[in-house]
């Protein structure tokens, strides 16, 4: 009996402990698990510093010698292999001049990107170290690169990855070089399988040499355009629907910061009619901080991209889009074939919108932050594999100087980013004749100031009348001043009596001015043609090593408010030579308020001499040689001399009673300047002296005359 119970308890307790341990425990008490070393690296790390979670959070505990930088919490699904391709660069063209090409285009695999851009011609050379070819694209401090592309559909999948298509290293899977020119192909293949994307470009060659070389950097604008296709192809058994967005040119050349006046800007023009922009440095970052100031926080890159894709579009098909500073462009233009009605369609344009990016920020000066736009394209249908699977837009980018050669021509026709202001006319015709003078063989300084004495030299007629206005207008002086005090209390009479004297002696009171105003299309157009003649960029003259900046002919210790530290000579005596025109040519002011009004004008040219500080040499050599033409014209003209046929009285002297009425002096011959007034010029001689012979002739042949009749 004790046997049995012993027995039925033994039983009854296994029994309870199978229950307890198979079923009860684990539904109603489980087991609190402890944590595994790497886990308890984590909550250890928690605790303490953050730097310590993220690292322990990066690790791998089935593989600790993994690197931490390289795997994360969410890793991506295990079906999708992201591509491993080697970091590569390449460079397209070259900066050797005799090697045919106009551009070396470094590529990098990063990307698929335009790292930098720098021009072959001897011609454009870096300012701060000639012995570099001058960098026109790439010289912003960001990671941004130029054309880099990001596709939806595959940053989505590189995303768990902490990598986009636009940083991720793309494949170089071909390069060629022949006589026609060099390309390079990269190509990324989406994690999934169902999307290759392609990008190649293209650089032209030209087989020339010496003199036809040096004309094609001149005037070939194909011989600077870099051509960019992206071709997407479907993997796929299925229709697919891609949409991708690009970067435009990042960082183009801003050079002479200190003294120009022309920063980057952002130019656009459309195929549909849609009035062209023009967005300054400036503007790009004021956009940015009011959606700073809309959000309340500092923004990423994404999320200010976003906002400008979304309040600052351009949403016309463009013709072209890009960035330009004072002599160099770099500007972007769909190769599309179809007629324009279908390109600009709102379902069949390529880019469904354009917005101008900031890509860096300038703390001090807004104005000098480096600026872009980005291309986001329609959605574009990939027909299923082997039907029609693969779509290419091809885009023409140009890189290279500001001539009108170059950017006139298709595709580009960027007239608007030549900038020659209201004038554009006159100022192509100017660029024209400076590069006509060029072509002759005349050094840049000999070719503006030949430019100077033709435009003059066409305007002596304007310049003669203005001279007889003047003339008159200051041999009346004396009379408007008694007009003055005799109707000093009625301005209504004066005011009469001013218009009827100058009726009585034929004189326009505004004619004075008028040539002036004629002359404002030619000044403006000249002003606006040498200000942007690249050609002028690194000429030398004596000092001087640039004519397309200020002659700087030492550095100040100081810098002077608002001058900066460069002394420059030739503004001073440009100041000096107007200054001695209007003292030589203006007549002495005859009451308090003229005085006052000539101080003023003393004043406004000091003025101007402050803002010719910054502008180029070669506009001051213009200047100069202007105001040297306008002292010898007057000289040559008289200062103040008037002739009976202009208006003027003078005396007349009688002859002697004992002269002989044979021998009778003409008025011309007997007539002298009255009190006060300055002798007649150079040229005025001369009409006199002619006349003088004239005269003698005439009597030499009515003596000849009467001697024959006594015959």
């Amino acid at each position: 009996m004790e046997n049995r119970r012993l027995f039925t308890f033994l039983m009854t307790s296994l029994l309870f402990m199978i229950l307890w341990s198979q079923f009860l425990q684990p539904k109603f008490f489980p087991e609190k698990k402890k944590p595994k070393a790497a886990d308890q690296q984590v909550v250890d790390a928690a605790k303490g510093e953050p730097e310590q979670a993220i690292a322990a959070e990066a690790s791998d505990p089935a593989n600790p010698d993994a690197p931490a930088d390289s795997i994360g919490l969410a890793q991506p699904e295990a079906d999708l292999t992201i591509p491993d391709y080697p970091s590569q660069e390449f460079t397209l063209g070259s900066i050797d001049p005799e090697s045919g090409y106009a551009l070396a285009v470094d590529l990098t695999s990063a990307g698929a990107a335009i790292e930098s851009v720098r021009l072959t011609s001897p011609q454009f050379r870096d300012l701060k170290d000639e012995t570099l070819q001058a960098r026109i694209v790439g010289n912003n401090p960001t990671p941004d690169r130029t054309f880099t592309t990001a596709f939806t559909v595959i940053d989505k999948q590189l995303e768990k990855a902490g990598q986009t298509l636009e940083t991720a290293n793309w494949k170089l899977s071909d390069t060629d070089e022949n006589e026609k020119g060099s390309s390079a192909t990269f190509e990324y293949e989406a994690p999934d399988k169902s999307l290759r994307i392609r990008k190649t470009y293209t650089l032209p060659k030209l087989n020339l040499t010496g003199k036809e070389l040096e004309k094609a950097w001149r005037e070939d604008a194909s011989f600077y355009t870099l051509q960019v296709a992206i071709e997407m192809t479907n993997l796929s058994d299925t229709p697919k629907s891609v949409e991708y967005e690009m970067q435009g040119p990042v960082g183009v050349l801003l050079e002479n910061l200190e003294h120009t006046s022309k920063y980057r800007d952002i130019h656009i023009e459309f195929i549909d009619g849609t009035k062209g922009a023009t967005t300054a440095a400036g503007t790009v970052q004021g956009y940015a901080d009011e959606i700073e100031t809309e959000t309340g926080h500092r923004l990423s890159k994404k999320e200010l991209f976003d906002g400008l894709r979304k309040d600052e579009k351009w949403t016309s098909a463009f013709r072209y889009a890009g960035v330009d500073v004072q002599f160099f462009a770099a500007l972007v233009a769909p190769l599309d074939d179809r007629p324009d009605d279908v390109r600009s369609g709102s379902a069949t344009k390529w880019i469904e919108r354009t917005f101008p990016v900031l890509i860096w920020a300038d703390p001090i000066e807004p104005r000098k932050s480096d600026v872009s736009i980005r291309m986001e394209s329609n959605t574009v249908v990939l027909k299923p594999k082997g039907d029609g699977d693969a779509v290419t837009h091809k885009f023409a980018f140009f890189v290279g100087p500001k001539r009108r050669e170059l950017l006139d021509p298709a595709p580009m026709a960027a007239g608007q980013v030549l900038n020659y202001g209201w004038f554009g006319f006159v100022a192509r015709g100017m660029h024209y004749l400076l590069d006509t003078f060029y072509t002759f063989g005349l050094p840049y300084f000999l070719a503006i100031i030949s430019l100077t004495v033709l435009v003059r030299g066409c305007m002596f007629p304007i310049s003669r009348k203005q001279a007889i206005s003047a003339a008159r207008m200051k041999e009346l002086q004396p009379r408007l001043t008694e007009l003055k005090a005799k109707y000093a209390d009625d301005r209504e009479k004066l005011a009469k009596a001013q218009m009827e004297l100058w009726r009585k002696h034929k004189i326009n009171p505004i004619g004075g001015c008028l040539p002036l105003f004629l002359q404002m299309p030619i000044f403006i157009g000249l002003y606006t043609a040498l200000n942007s003649a690249v050609d002028l960029r690194l000429q030398k003259l004596l000092w001087i090593n640039n004519l397309a900046a200020p002659d700087a002919l030492f550095r100040l210790p100081f810098s002077l408010p608002y001058l900066g530290y460069d002394f420059s000579l030739l503004p001073l005596f440009t100041v000096g030579l107007f200054l001695t025109q209007q003292k030589m040519f203006m007549p002495p002011a005859t009451d308090e308020q003229q005085a006052a009004q000539y101080k003023m004008m003393n004043m406004m040219t000091l003025f101007m001499g402050a803002l010719f500080w910054h502008q180029p040499s070669g506009l001051c050599i213009y200047f100069i040689a202007s105001s040297l033409w306008s002292i010898a014209e007057r000289m040559l003209l008289g200062k103040g001399s008037m002739t009976q046929k202009s208006g003027a009285s003078v005396e007349v002297i009688e002859p002697e009673s004992n002269a002989k009425p044979a021998a009778k002096l003409k008025a011309s011959q007997v007539a002298k300047p009255l009190e006060g007034r300055k002798l007649p010029g150079f040229l005025r001689k001369l009409l006199d002296s002619a006349q003088n012979a004239r005269d003698q002739a005439e009597q030499q042949r009515e003596k000849e005359t009467r001697k024959g009749k006594k015959r």
